[in-house]
């Protein structure tokens, strides 16, 4: 990882220039904090709306829900062909580093795996894999969340999506875990899934299905058949792209259930908050902190940045700004008006972000609600990460089996 430390640019305000690092803000103890959003807020509420970091090359951060919102609008002033911190950290995935006109058509071919039909065939299998889970799980009176559940159902969620067989499904939690960038081994596991990505297109080549990847690997776009980089790079950004997402978000929603009991016994009580709390989860609990560049000179809140400067956006914390949600830390599954950035938004707005929702739905039902009263299990703490992803890394639980 390139941490070099830049100087400052002359055009930079002293007062805006603060020694911020996004793998390890306010000096993490290893790098791990049991409570990343609080940490987070923290950041938010002693900082400028937007500062500049001469960590990690030198880079802007915003931190409010307008600046963030900006970001992804505004592709006339923002480009997204750099959006991971520090920039080449990442080599280029294709379609979602792509700016207009060139992005359409590439998320036009990407989001035919999402079709009605698709995500409730997705969703039955969802509840299924819960159940099963949850059933083998409830006599044990304890799980370790992560490795036990959350990485479990979304993934065979998301290969039932793709028509892959659901026999991948430990080696891509295994390698979701691994690939985090910024984490000890991240590169070589990125490497591995360059190569499995590699061979997957290597064997829908030579015995194509009616799923999704051999669609992909055949596909065309604007008249013309894609190049084996673009090939690799789209099959590559729809097989990973749904492997972390619902993983981190309700394992940070499960804490919260965990150390709020109350909150589990009003849904148990009132079923019908479940869709409210399935969006006051997407707001409260966000998982990526991703960047733009600013494609010329520009002002942002009254910050002049420069042509090719990135600018990142944390945005859990477009969702817990004051200024647009009301006492932002309460889970408050009644809540009107929410407004997060936690899907994107415009161009760029995660096109699984339907199929998140569904699965969270499927979370509450079958595990806050279906699963005995949880808390944390004594003597644990939850241990979490900050980077381009937030991300849980272990959480312990117990619940009484009877």
């Amino acid at each position: 990882m390139n941490i070099q430390t830049a100087i400052k640019p002359s055009h930079i305000p002293e007062e805006l220039v603060f020694d911020f690092d996004l793998y390890n803000p306010k000096g993490m103890v290893d790098g791990y904090t049991d409570d990343v959003h609080a940490l987070w807020k923290v950041i938010q509420d002693s900082h400028p709306d937007v500062f500049w970091t001469p960590r990690h090359g030198g880079h802007w951060v915003a931190t409010r829900y307008n600046e963030i919102a900006a970001l992804c609008t505004d592709a006339a002033r923002f480009s997204n062909t750099e959006p991971f911190v520090p920039i080449g950290i990442i080599p280029h995935t294709g379609p979602s580093q792509l700016d207009p006109p060139d992005h359409a058509p590439f998320r036009k071919l990407v989001s035919k795996a999402f079709t009605p039909a698709a995500l409730n065939g997705a969703s039955i299998r969802a509840r299924a894999a819960a159940v099963d889970i949850l059933d083998k799980l409830r006599a044990r009176g304890e799980c370790n969340f992560m490795h036990d559940f959350a990485s479990v159902m979304p993934i065979v969620t998301f290969l039932n999506l793709l028509g892959m067989p659901e026999s991948e499904a430990p080696y891509l939690a295994n390698l979701a875990e691994r690939m985090v960038p910024g984490q000890p081994g991240s590169e070589e596991a990125q490497a591995e899934t360059h190569s499995y990505i590699a061979d997957l297109i290597k064997d829908r080549q030579k015995n194509p299905g009616d799923d999704f990847v051999s669609m992909l690997v055949q596909a065309q776009v604007t008249d013309r058949d894609l190049t084996p980089t673009e090939r690799h790079n789209v099959v590559q950004l729809v097989v990973t792209g749904g492997l972390d997402t619902v993983i981190n978000t309700t394992s940070f929603a499960t804490v919260h259930f965990a150390r709020h009991p109350e909150l589990q016994a009003q849904l148990r009580a009132q079923p019908e908050l479940i869709d409210g709390a399935v969006e006051e989860i997407t707001r409260r609990f966000g998982t990526s902190n991703l960047a733009r560049l600013a494609h010329h000179d520009l002002d942002l809140s009254g910050v002049s940045i420069r042509k090719g400067e990135q600018i990142l956006g944390i945005f859990p914390l477009a969702g817990l700004d004051e200024r647009v949600n009301p006492d932002p830390m309460t889970f408050d599954p009644v809540r009107r008006n929410r407004r997060h950035m936690n899907f994107g938004s415009g161009l760029h707005t995660c096109l699984g972000a339907r199929l998140a929702r569904r699965e969270i739905k499927i979370y509450l039902e079958e595990f806050v609600i279906g699963m005995p009263e949880f808390r944390i299990k004594p003597g644990t703490a939850p241990r979490m990460s900050s980077g381009l992803i937030n991300t849980m890394r272990d959480l312990y639980l117990e619940w009484d089996p009877a």
